[in-house]
């Protein structure tokens, strides 16, 4: 990039940070504003970059008393930061319109260049990728085991390969399972590009070359994917293999404590295997095994998740389903499968499963926990002759020795609801409760919900139990007021703390109104957010 456009775009920068820190502009400003920068631009000779921002002015005609946020002006303004990183090459330049559709992603998209990532949402925004935006390189590296993602875009300045927040981030990524980071640096030097190299990216892409970044992270994220099914997917069977089950229990938890959805589990196991593997050898019962597979892919929904637990046992993971439809189905599957053949020399060889299975309807629950009761359902199965399907039998207060072992665990346990419509400020706020339950050893149930609707239809909410619950000013669907009142009309013993980007002291002093706790405003000092959610915390225990 040259170095005069490179100057106008930290100008534009520069403005951007003041109207961010500051109070909401008006249309007539912006206008001045784009006006400003059209005149540069004529003066450095970028045509293209005048003539955006003269139509940009048009556009704000008859919006001059409009009121405007600093990320509103932003979005605005996207257009004419295309001309900066693509130089008039067009749209089409970023995305080839053969690759406008295709497989999903999440990218996150971290360091302190909002410019340019407001660009990289707009042009690849008819591409099906989701976008999380972390300023902070030291806030991404704590976050990076608790969010899923296919990539990440790191937006690095002159000076900043340094950082070692920048070396702790790329470090970090390198302990997951494979995950591409892509650096973007103005810095157009062959040095910067082997420092990106050496610290751990897998691509350094420079601002003049932002044209390509579509083609380069989707080749990224092809890569990833293919590395990914050869470290979850069964090479025998096809299916996932026993690691990925933590992924499946994770959702499917997230399911129930949300929506109070229960999932069902079940453990088959090939009756009479080793009798098919000593009779006909190995071979066969290998293709026995991908018969089975194929046949409870082919035969179970999208939704439901099938596994090769080990052996010649699969779980079978069936989502948002009672116990009652679960067994209708493992029924099913067990007759069609009877009457299945497999080919051995010419000659047609049958065989059958047993299966155990359990009901997942308690979200404190692990993963092991199920998978013993379904083990035990089993393992009832097969003394009864095999080829059925039995269900795992719990006791109603669970065992003695269980119950007092959980029951000091549960005088400590926290109980916290986010509320907000930002993944963002949901993930933070998490982690630093995750913080203070280890720094005070306790144990946190954290619930998170985008919306104020889904809170209130919750299995969290119904329950009633003490709570801390963490809401968001403005959500969609409903207000946080909206739920506020909610919560007070109905008694509920809750500590609210209500997070805002309003900062008018009439707007808190309604909120405190209404019966609120705490209230902190956007963006967050999170000395002071840490503070007031200690004390709410605290206050469970009195």
């Amino acid at each position: 990039m040259d170095r005069s456009v490179a100057s106008l775009l930290d100008l534009i920068h520069e403005q951007y940070e003041r109207w961010r820190t500051g109070p909401p502009l008006d249309g007539a400003e912006l206008a001045r504003f784009f006006n400003a920068v059209g005149r540069t631009a004529a003066v450095i000779g970028r045509s293209d970059i005048a003539a955006e921002a003269e139509r940009l002015i048009h556009r704000l005609n008859g919006q001059t008393e409009r009121q405007w946020t600093a990320e509103e002006a932003l979005m605005e303004m996207a257009p004419l930061l295309r001309c900066f990183y693509e130089a008039g090459k067009g749209a089409s330049a970023i995305i080839p319109s053969s690759h406008c559709q295709g497989p999903k992603a999440a990218v996150l998209l971290c360091g302190n260049d909002p410019l340019f990532f407001a660009y990289v949402r707009v042009a690849l925004q008819t591409v099906p990728w989701r976008f999380t935006t972390i300023p902070s390189l030291e806030q991404a590296a704590a976050s990076m085991f608790r969010i899923s993602l296919d990539c990440i875009i790191v937006s690095v300045k002159e000076g900043e390969w340094e950082n070692p927040d920048l070396a702790v981030l790329l470090e970090r990524a390198g302990q997951r399972p494979y995950l591409p980071i892509v650096i973007v640096s103005r810095d157009e030097g062959k040095e910067g590009r082997l420092k990106g190299y050496e610290l751990g990216a897998d691509d350094v892409i420079t601002i003049s070359a932002a044209d390509e970044l579509f083609v380069r992270v989707r080749r990224l994220i092809e890569k990833k994917r293919k590395i990914d099914d050869l470290v979850l997917i069964d090479e025998l069977t096809g299916v996932y293999n026993r690691k990925y089950l933590p992924r499946v229990y994770a959702r499917l938890r997230s399911d129930l404590e949300r929506y109070g959805a229960p999932s069902c589990l079940a453990l088959l196991d090939l009756d009479h295997f080793k009798q098919v593997n000593d009779r006909f050898g190995h071979l066969v019962g290998d293709a026995v095994l991908q018969k089975l597979a194929a046949f409870l892919r082919q035969h179970t929904r999208g939704v439901d998740t099938v596994v090769r637990f080990g052996g010649e046992e699969f779980v079978v993971w069936l989502a948002k389903t009672s116990k009652r439809e679960a067994r209708a189905v493992l029924e099913r599957l067990r007759r069609q499968f009877a009457a299945e053949k497999v080919e051995v020399d010419g000659a047609l060889l049958s065989c059958t499963f047993s299966a155990g299975l359990v009901e997942c309807d308690e979200p404190d629950r692990p993963l092991d926990y199920w998978l013993r009761l379904a083990d035990k359902a089993l393992y009832a199965a097969k003394r009864g002759g095999g080829n059925r399907i039995e269900e795992a039998v719990r006791e109603e207060n669970g065992s003695s020795d269980e119950a007092l072992r959980q029951a000091p665990t549960d005088r400590r346990r926290w109980r916290v609801a986010i509320v907000d419509d930002d993944e963002l400020v949901r993930m933070m706020i998490a982690d630093l409760v995750c913080k203070l339950a280890a720094e005070q050893k306790r144990e946190a149930d954290i619930c998170e919900f985008d919306d104020g609707l889904s809170f209130l239809e919750s299995p969290f909410y119904q329950s009633g139990r003490q709570s801390v619950v963490i809401l968001d000013r403005v959500m969609p669907k409903m207000d946080g007021l909206e739920v506020l009142n909610r919560l007070r009309q109905e008694r509920k013993p809750y500590k609210v703390m209500m997070l805002t980007s309003r900062q008018d002291e009439r707007d808190i002093a309604h909120a405190l109104d209404r019966g609120v706790d705490e209230y902190v405003t956007k963006p967050f000092k999170w000395l002071e957010l840490e503070a007031r959610l200690r004390r709410l915390l605290k206050e469970l225990d009195a």
